[in-house]
């Protein structure tokens, strides 16, 4: 019966690290401001050519949103440039100043800013990643239903904001880093999927 127990175990754990996680621009999981608050947005990038580096990062700022500030959280090898109009941030420029982001790797771009919308749930960042070949790839189309599409934009999801000891607006607790892996819903369902036969199989053991 152990025997079976650590094989189910280990048939689990090849799955979920079998799994691959969504290989697009996208917005961490808990990292999110609150709705007409300031917060951080930390976005995962992996390099999805076989043989380029990704070597830019540019994050635009939708029109109808109006962020009056913006810092980032200075990335080792990148320059960082907020641009503005006006009163009003309108993009976020990463540089790599050497090789930049290699096949099989992903980088963490994080901004803090604000304050965000207090009108809506969620924000798309449309966002065009550069390549050390010359090519780059535009992660800005929004789903109109529940498909995905080729090239998503990332989300911000804005949770509820809440009034600080001062009065201030705060965006909920961010997560930590969490290495880069999402555990998607896919992933989820092998998982099952595995327990499933792992327990049928100690069922006909136990016959």
């Amino acid at each position: 019966m152990s025997r079976w127990l650590a094989a189910a175990v280990v048939t689990v754990a090849a799955v979920l690290v079998a799994a691959p996680a969504a290989a697009h621009v996208r917005v961490e999981t808990g990292s999110a401001p609150g709705k007409g608050g300031y917060g951080t947005v930390r976005l995962t990038v992996p390099t999805e050519s076989g043989t380029a580096s990704t070597v830019g990062v540019t994050v635009t700022i939708p029109d109808d949103v109006t962020l009056a500030s913006a810092r980032v959280l200075p990335v080792d090898g990148w320059t960082a440039t907020v641009e503005t109009a006006g009163r009003r941030v309108t993009r976020i420029v990463w540089k790599a100043q050497d090789k930049g982001l290699g096949p099989q790797e992903f980088g963490i771009f994080t901004f803090s800013g604000g304050p965000w919308p207090a009108d809506r749930s969620a924000v798309p960042l449309p966002t065009v990643q550069a390549y050390s070949d010359g090519s780059s790839v535009a992660w800005d189309q929004v789903a109109l239903d529940a498909s995905e599409p080729e090239h998503p934009a990332p989300i911000v999801v804005l949770g509820e904001a809440a009034a600080d000891h001062h009065g201030v607006v705060a965006s909920q607790p961010q997560d930590q880093p969490r290495g880069g892996t999402d555990t998607s819903l896919a992933q989820w369902v092998l998982i099952g999927f595995a327990l499933l036969l792992s327990v049928t199989a100690l069922l006909r053991r136990a016959r």
